[in-house]
């Protein structure tokens, strides 16, 4: 009989034993499940959609400038006098990005002047650039359009021909 009084004793210290420990908050173990994410953004990306064209413009004996504005495509005479005609349009660029990433135009990432030449290379320049926008951000689609206008120079008596580069008009975007 004591055996089993023994015996039941031990039980009933045990039960309390484990339920003491139980009650105990340092023997619990909990966890939980947390997240790792990055918002990866694709590839930046310059499209060139047009190029910049000054239309057809008819030379005059004094020479001057003509002015294409980004914003509208339209071409005006900043000195001189020149009759206008065909379609003029800006450069149009499309940029491409995440959305809300900021870019900008900075002065000496595109050339201050380029040289356009015709089929006999006679030669005309264009300079001062303007870009709209010349900073902004990528839109909600993930895309933003820049257009480039500038100004040609035109000589006096310039010979007449299709003048063209294809190759100095490069503008760097900076992403920021």
């Amino acid at each position: 009989m004591r055996t089993l009084k023994f015996i039941f004793l031990t039980a009933i210290l045990t039960g309390i034993f484990h339920m003491s420990a139980a009650q105990n908050p340092s023997s619990f173990a909990t966890s939980i499940d947390g997240e790792a994410s990055i918002t990866l953004g694709i590839d930046l990306r310059i499209e060139k959609l047009t190029d910049l064209h000054f239309g057809n413009i008819m030379s005059q004996s004094s020479g001057g400038s003509v002015t294409l504005n980004p914003s509208t495509g339209n071409v005006t005479a900043s000195s001189g006098s020149f009759q206008f005609m065909g379609t003029s349009t800006a450069a149009t660029f499309m940029l491409t990005g995440l959305p809300g990433q900021s870019f900008l135009i900075s002065s000496g990432s595109y050339p201050t002047q380029i040289t356009l030449k015709n089929e006999n290379n006679y030669t005309m320049t264009v300079n001062n650039f303007q870009f709209d926008p010349s900073s902004g951000q990528i839109g909600n689609d993930g895309t933003a359009i820049l257009k480039l206008g500038g100004t040609l120079n035109i000589a006096a008596n310039q010979p007449g021909g299709n003048y063209s580069n294809t190759s100095d008009l490069t503008v760097t975007i900076t992403y920021q």
